[in-house]
């Protein structure tokens, strides 16, 4: 990628480096920040690609003292402590956010009813690089995605799951069998429709991604819904700002308790990281329990939870299909609602499996991959 026309000039009176776009845009570049990423020999290893330096021990009042531009790309700084660094202009205005990032998984996009294409491949075609980097993109981009074509024997979802990332070990177990049983310990394990829900948010850490592998299904009903709780938080926001600010602000506790088993966790339904994206959505209402604020605040929790309730039933925002053998979801917990229309179990069966796996898994697959796919190497799986 060829670096965009942009200005670099050395600030003497403060030893900072200033960098001007040709839109006018302006960033003053901090020495310390700067010396940070040296990839120098005697600053950094190859092999760990970490520092060999304590940047913490860098003088507190370091400065660029000198600067050469021998390039459109290339840029080599002296700092006061003597020590000479060269930078790509590239790989600092990518970090700025002035370029795109090639090897960054693609930002999320809020979806409804109406989403066009739904992201996923037939297992076997993964094998190629370009179609397990193009499922990977559109899992980012709306928090799911279908694998088809996958075996259907029992204990499948294993390997599959860990091509993917490392399984998560619950209670439930490493595997866990989504079918009827004569006493369940959740609803999942009855023939009852289940509302969308994100799992399990009684857990510390919550589990990241949650796949469901149909094995086995003969039954009238028992259909799939997903529901992108990011779209629900953007709606609310804008039809109803303050009660999406109580949801945001207000703590709540969720719970899960059998005879061997008591889960606490701690959260907001919608949770937003400090730049105001949407990170984390914790809607379980089965499991949540509100703690005993004013009755004004509570007023507003309570009609803020009932209408994001409303707006996961709403068909504007709900996809439903059919889960067939051989048919694998994987999908974003910290993110995507799912639930299922209810069947009568007597009549037929059917059989899922379930697992969790954690973000990282998917994130750095999708970022090996970019960065292999970019300097011509590896193949689907075996690359990734």
């Amino acid at each position: 990628m060829d670096t965009p026309p942009i200005d670099v000039s050395l600030l003497y009176d403060t030893g900072q480096v200033r960098v001007t776009g040709d839109g006018g845009g302006e960033m003053v570049l901090h020495p310390h920040w700067l010396r940070e990423r040296s990839h120098e020999a005697a600053d950094f290893d190859p092999v760990t690609r970490q520092r060999l330096f304590e940047p913490a021990l860098l003088p507190a009042d370091l400065r660029v003292v000198g600067m050469e531009r021998s390039s459109e790309d290339e840029l080599a700084l002296t700092f006061s402590d003597g020590a000479r660094c060269g930078f790509s202009l590239t790989a600092i205005l990518r970090e700025a956010g002035w370029l795109d990032d090639p090897e960054t998984p693609p930002a999320p996009q809020p979806w409804g009813a109406d989403l066009d294409a739904w992201p996923g491949a037939d297992w076997a075609a993964l094998e190629a690089p370009e179609v397990l980097r193009d499922m990977l993109a559109g899992f980012a981009r709306s928090g799911f995605c279908i694998i088809r074509n996958t075996p259907t024997q029992p204990g499948t979802l294993e390997s599959i799951a860990k091509f993917f990332g490392h399984l998560r070990d619950t209670n439930f177990g490493p595997i866990f069998d989504v079918i009827t049983k004569p006493q369940p310990i959740d609803l999942a394990y009855t023939g009852l429709p289940l509302s969308a829900h994100a799992d399990n948010p009684y857990r510390q850490p919550i589990p990241g991604i949650q796949m469901l592998h149909c094995l086995e299904n003969g039954v009238e009903g028992g259909l799939s819904t997903l529901v992108d709780g990011f779209a629900l938080a953007e709606a609310l926001l804008a039809e109803a700002p303050e009660l999406a600010r109580v949801l945001e602000r207000t703590t709540v506790r969720f719970r899960y308790e059998s005879d061997d088993t008591i889960l606490e966790n701690r959260g907001p339904l919608i949770e937003r990281d400090g730049d105001g994206r949407l990170v984390r959505v914790r809607f379980s209402s089965r499991v949540d329990f509100v703690p005993p604020l004013d009755p004004e605040t509570l007023d507003m929790f309570y009609r803020g939870r009932s209408r994001m309730f409303e707006l996961a039933a709403d068909p504007r925002f709900e996809i439903r299909f059919r889960l067939d053998p051989g048919m694998l979801v994987m999908m974003d917990n910290h993110r995507l609602l799912h639930g299922r229309t209810g069947f009568d179990h007597a009549a037929a069966r059917r059989h899922l499996q379930g697992c969790y796996i954690d973000h990282d898994g998917p994130d750095t697959m999708y970022r090996v991959l970019s960065r292999r796919w970019r300097d011509g190497e590896g193949s689907g799986r075996e690359a990734a």
